[in-house]
């Protein structure tokens, strides 16, 4: 059974539209980078694709794996 906690912040309103998705994704981020789960389970977690995690990581200077670009292209399939 997963439990939760509910965090509540003040936001300027011009923001509040992304502040749940910023968090979901930074925590997925600080989750993955302690090792505490996989690069795909971060990914969940974010509530992204794969690829538009690893993307969001690389944003950041964070390197999912020790791949080229092209070497990672080959890995995901996607040319």
């Amino acid at each position: 059974m997963s439990r939760e906690t509910v965090v509540r912040i003040r936001v300027p309103s011009h923001y509040a539209g992304r502040v749940e998705e910023e968090v979901r994704v930074a925590y997925a981020i600080d989750l993955f980078l302690r090792g505490v789960v996989s690069v795909e389970r971060a990914a969940e977690l974010a509530g992204l694709p794969l690829y538009d995690f690893l993307v969001e990581l690389r944003k950041r200077g964070i390197y999912a794996y020790s791949y080229s670009d092209e070497e990672l292209r080959e890995e995901l399939g996607i040319g």
